[in-house]
């Protein structure tokens, strides 16, 4: 009976947690394809009106996506820093649970190793210091 409830406890929990994680997508999903039609709107009205207001937009406008890109490319680094340091964590506890078989723990180190330079590399783009 005890097995019955935590099945019925651990069956519920997945639907619902399912059931958030299909919501906020969805949400998400929302939300960027509105900025994508004003942001398409925007365009649109200043390939219409050309002028000088126009071009300060569009530089605005190439200003931002620069610095989206630049915060992408950042968090994609300090995700491969985080990822390799997980890692090598992992392997050294490993290396330290498993004495009769080192090979697993350094299997491990030497994939968040791997993973580390990733994360240390310089910017490809310009104007990042």
């Amino acid at each position: 009976m005890d097995n019955a409830a935590l099945f019925v406890f651990l069956a519920a929990a997945s639907i619902a947690v399912f059931a958030f994680l299909s919501i906020a997508v969805w949400v998400q999903g929302q939300g960027s394809e509105r900025k994508a039609r004003d942001r398409f709107a925007l365009l649109k009205t200043l390939a219409e009106n050309s002028g000088e207001n126009a071009q300060r937009v569009l530089a605005y406008l190439r200003e931002e996506d620069e610095r989206k890109a630049l915060r992408r490319e950042r968090e994609e680094r300090n995700g491969f820093r985080i990822g390799g340091l997980v890692c090598v964590g992992v392997g050294i506890g490993l290396w330290v649970m498993i004495p009769v078989n080192h090979g697993v723990g350094l299997l491990v180190i030497l994939v968040g190793l791997a993973l580390l330079p990733f994360g240390f590399r310089r910017s490809s783009t310009a104007g990042e210091r």
